[in-house]
């Protein structure tokens, strides 16, 4: 297991169990939360309401007292619940709806009619997998699909970069094509959607990111023996920022600085980027800390306040003494 963590593909499938795990674990808390206290909240709210307007209008004393708030607080967890899943639903439909609208009108070209592919592609026994895009004006190289996912690559790219830098990008792809990245990418952000709220997600996504993407690096070396060939391909793609417009995902991955991690990783002159920092860390940590106990505290407050008192008849409410 230690040597398994040790590998990129060991630290990238632990940010992601460790993505999964956090935000599941929130989300469970606040629908029991709220599936436990739902009565209890409409009761208080009434009550907190006829104690707001015991005196015949709003009593502005009676209005801001800290029962007031802990009627308030639950609501405003049922809100984020709400928000979250709308977000979540939202994104859900966007990517979908981007793949279909990006895979239907494509048609590909057979990978066997292009010279470089025809050399390349016998080895892997990847015919049927790859998908060959016809623009030679597009240069990018990508992997799509959740349950099958394929490998698109553009014409493009297959005459701009050399056989080896060919090579080395497609034995990229088909590390993200068996890990099922796609697939996990997608679980990832409709999360980071349903938790909008935890701001440790933003930095485990980044470092999934990168470790997902060095991973494949790994494995394309491994296979190749060619690093500087594979960074030679970085540099060169990194040119083109057409990925930000095709795929939906991108605004998760900081992808720049990701490319410039990877580049220098590959040359042995690797330095890490100030996006990885322990003090980011900490600060997401304590944030996300704080705000997970806010809301169990806003969901369980019920449990440890059962006081329901109020003296219109006496002219009072609560504790202020109205008119």
């Amino acid at each position: 297991m230690n040597n398994l963590i040790k590998t990129q593909r060991g630290k990238a499938l632990l940010y992601f169990t460790l993505i999964v795990f956090i935000n599941l674990t929130v989300l469970s808390i606040i629908i029991l939360g709220i599936g436990l206290g739902i009565k209890g909240y409409v009761s208080d709210t009434r009550f907190t309401y006829e104690a707001v307007t015991c005196c015949g209008s709003i009593c502005s004393k009676c209005f801001f007292t800290s029962r007031t708030f802990s009627t308030i607080l639950p609501w405003g967890c049922v809100a984020i619940l709400f928000i979250g899943i709308g977000m979540a639903t939202r994104k859900t439909i966007r990517m979908l709806s981007w793949n279909y609208r990006f895979i239907r009108p494509i048609t590909p070209l057979s990978s066997k009619t292009h010279l470089k592919l025809k050399k390349i592609l016998p080895p892997m026994n990847l015919y049927g997998q790859l998908v060959l895009l016809e623009n030679n004006q597009l240069h990018c190289a990508f992997t799509l699909g959740l349950w099958k996912p394929k490998i698109y690559i553009s014409s493009g790219i297959c005459s701009y970069l050399s056989k080896k830098e060919l090579l080395a990008v497609i034995l990229h792809e088909t590390h993200h094509k068996k890990s099922k990245d796609p697939l996990k990418l997608f679980v990832v952000q409709i999360l980071y959607a349903l938790n909008f709220f935890l701001p440790i997600n933003s930095y485990l996504i980044n470092l999934y990111s990168a470790a997902s993407e060095k991973a494949a690096d790994d494995s394309a070396i491994n296979f190749s023996r060619e690093p500087l060939e594979l960074a030679s391909a970085l540099v060169k793609l990194s040119k083109f920022k057409l990925m930000d417009t095709l795929s939906p995902s991108a605004a998760f991955s900081k992808e720049q600085n990701i490319v410039e991690d990877r580049i220098s990783r590959l040359l042995e002159t690797h330095k890490p980027f100030p996006y990885l920092s322990k003090t980011h860390l900490y600060l997401s940590c304590i944030a996300s800390v704080f705000i997970a106990a806010i809301i169990c505290l806003s969901l369980f407050s019920k449990s440890f306040n059962h006081t329901h008192t109020i003296e219109c008849k006496t002219r009072t409410c609560n504790m202020a003494k109205c008119g």
